[in-house]
């Protein structure tokens, strides 16, 4: 009976990407559109705007724009992990990279009859930065009770980075319109290690499991603008990624006492972290003392999201067989929505303050002892930060922070699992620049003219 309960944690714990896969605001994108909220689908102007809605790019001034979470403090916490009255409580911290992109004018489509006019004017983008990124760790934790004593080590990390050009361009001085390919690449590694001991009775359980898998995929994004007077409406649509290319490892060993069985398992073969087709919507309001935005995100429900076929050998004993073992993971969501809101005001030309607000509903459907996906969060985020702005560039300072509820499977019943309460904290800080090719020049000479002195005569 034990084994059998060992099995099923196994079966449970092999996929724990699909908590991080199921928060799609799991790192923030640019620094101006983090720190309002998430929000940039009609207003974007920064590195975010590739990702959010393409068409925006043609809002985008600088040439270069960086964007630099560098540091994230969490705090989660277990209402009785192992045992009635067990809490477990973990601070993490993480260096957390975001985005990188470069903005190219391109010669003029059409030269309107209007010279002020933006109708005809086009650029292209490429850009890197990491869009989801979240890390889970238990390591190092353990419960005793009398003669019992519970363990548990549960490690698991989820990232995805994605890479591309885009393209925007004006085709009337009111309408804006844009396309982005991307490859993304997706990685995830996981650890779970459970153990169960029990003086009197002499019971003794051990489960280990490891699982990783890397994957290639390529998504495309459309987006449009529409600016009347002093609001502008953006919307866009994301397809579903195709896989390339993605490959996966899994290794289990379940064994227990009293009974006397074992069972050991390894295979490999196909992965895909799949991104579901994804709507937004938004609408700003802009004036000369700054800007406020409302966004709305659907995230479909259509297809896998998380998927691990392996092909192995399964070794169980007593019998000591060997048997070739097919161990497939498949993990679906639900659909999902989230909303942001954020603003940006000037105090004066050279300084802005910006804030924000949003939600991050997690799109896993449910977690249960017979499901794949450990745990479901959802999140409110607020942010706020400060900008300063110059013919130079700008730079953009600030935090976002969160609070998490859900549950997760925890061991109150070991070695069995069940749905858990959970709660976490956290704030991610945020650094973020964007200039141009001229600004760096000037500041290079100056640097130069700093090192090398004119000589005078």
């Amino acid at each position: 009976m034990k084994a059998r309960a060992l099995t099923l944690a196994a079966v449970v714990l092999l996929a724990p990407a699909a908590r991080a896969q199921g928060n799609y605001r799991s790192a923030a994108l640019g620094g101006r559109s983090a720190l309002m909220g998430d929000s940039g689908i009609a207003l974007g102007t920064d590195g975010a705007a590739p990702f959010l809605n393409p068409a925006t790019v043609t809002h985008v001034e600088s040439t270069l724009a960086v964007s630099v979470s560098f540091l994230s403090v969490d705090i989660t916490h277990a209402a009785n992990w192992y045992a009635p009255g067990a809490d477990i409580t973990r601070v993490s911290g993480n260096a957390i990279p975001s985005t990188f992109c470069l903005f190219f004018d391109l010669p003029r489509l059409f030269t309107p009859d209007d010279k002020s006019s933006d109708a005809g004017n086009q650029k292209l983008a490429t850009c890197f930065g990491t869009t989801e990124l979240q890390s889970f760790d238990w390591v190092g934790q353990g419960f005793q009770s009398g003669g019992a004593i519970q363990t548990s080590s549960v490690r698991w990390g989820w990232q995805r980075f994605v890479v591309g050009p885009s393209y925007a361009a004006n085709v009337t001085r009111a309408l804006a319109i844009g396309a982005a390919v991307q490859g993304a690449f997706t990685n995830f590694s996981s650890f779970a290690s459970v153990g169960s001991t029990a003086t009197d009775g002499s019971s003794s359980s051990v489960f280990e499991d490891g699982s990783s898998g890397s994957d290639f995929g390529l998504s495309a994004i459309l987006g449009a603008t529409l600016t009347l007077g002093h609001f502008t409406i953006g919307a866009t649509v994301q397809s579903p990624d195709v896989s390339v290319y993605g490959h996966g490892n899994l290794s289990t060993y379940i064994a227990s006492s009293t009974a006397g069985s074992s069972m050991t398992y390894f295979g490999q073969g196909s992965f895909h972290g799949r991104e579901p087709t994804r709507f937004g919507l938004g609408l700003g309001y802009e004036w000369p003392r700054g800007t406020i935005e409302l966004d709305g995100q659907l995230a479909l429900a259509d297809g896998s999201a998380v998927q691990l076929d392996t092909n192995g050998t399964q070794l169980a004993t007593p019998g000591a067989a060997l048997t070739a073992t097919e161990v497939d993971r498949n993990t679906r969501f639900q659909p999902t929505l989230n909303a942001s809101l954020g603003a940006e005001l000037y105090v004066r030309p050279t300084l802005s303050i910006l804030a924000g607000f949003a939600t991050d509903f997690s799109a896993v459907d449910g977690i249960a002892s017979t499901g794949v996906a450990p745990s479901r969060e959802n999140r409110l985020l607020a942010s706020f930060g400060i900008g300063s702005h110059s013919d130079a560039g700008t730079v953009i300072v600030g935090a976002q922070a969160y609070y998490g509820w859900g549950q997760m499977l925890g061991y109150a019943s070991a070695p069995t699992v069940a749905p858990i309460d959970i709660q976490s904290t956290g704030v991610l800080l945020v650094l973020a620049g964007a200039t141009n090719f001229k600004s760096i020049e000037r500041a290079v000479q100056d640097v130069r003219g700093i090192v090398r002195p004119r000589r005078t005569p």
